[in-house]
């Protein structure tokens, strides 16, 4: 009769437990949320800074595409395997447009990796004439960002840019 009390007791402390076990899990994952924003955070100052460079220039923002951010995404993924404009599978980097159905009447590709901050990237790409040349060709209208870390901790970064055929 004596263990009654015990075993409630010990529910009790094993429901405490799980209670506070369920509620470490909830603060980690809302760790993983600001990882999150910082990615969102570079990639809207890259743009940003891309932007203020096609100002100075005269020419017009360009838009951010989700779809097209999927396929940077990708590029940057693979950047990280193999740092080319040549896809690791030996096609050209442009075939990753038809991969998310965006057929282009104009589209361009900047890569970069190890940058800490999108001022350095940029920077960087102002500075190199073929970079440069992408981030103020007038004939673009969209561009994305792709992040992807890898498991050392480098950042491997593709800049899309696209304007849409005028063909269905």
């Amino acid at each position: 009769m004596k263990k009654r009390p015990l075993f409630r007791a010990n529910i009790l402390f094993l429901a405490f437990i799980l209670c506070f076990s369920c509620l470490s899990m909830a603060a980690f994952a809302d760790e993983t949320a600001p990882e999150e924003d910082a990615v969102k955070l570079f990639r809207t100052r890259v743009i940003s800074l891309v932007n203020a460079e096609r100002a100075k220039a005269g020419l017009s923002e360009l838009l951010e595409l989700d779809t097209l951010t999927e396929a940077a995404d990708l590029r940057a993924f693979e950047a990280a395997q193999s740092f080319s404009h040549t896809r690791p599978n030996g096609q050209r980097c442009f075939t990753v447009f038809a991969e998310y159905s965006l057929k282009y009447k104009a589209a361009g590709e900047n890569l970069a990796y190890g940058f800490k901050t999108p001022e350095d990237m940029v920077d960087a790409w102002m500075n190199s004439e073929l970079h440069r040349a992408n981030i103020l060709d007038p004939d673009f209208t969209y561009i994305a960002i792709g992040y992807y870390v890898n498991e050392n901790g480098r950042g491997y970064y593709s800049q899309l840019f696209y304007t849409p055929s005028d063909k269905a």
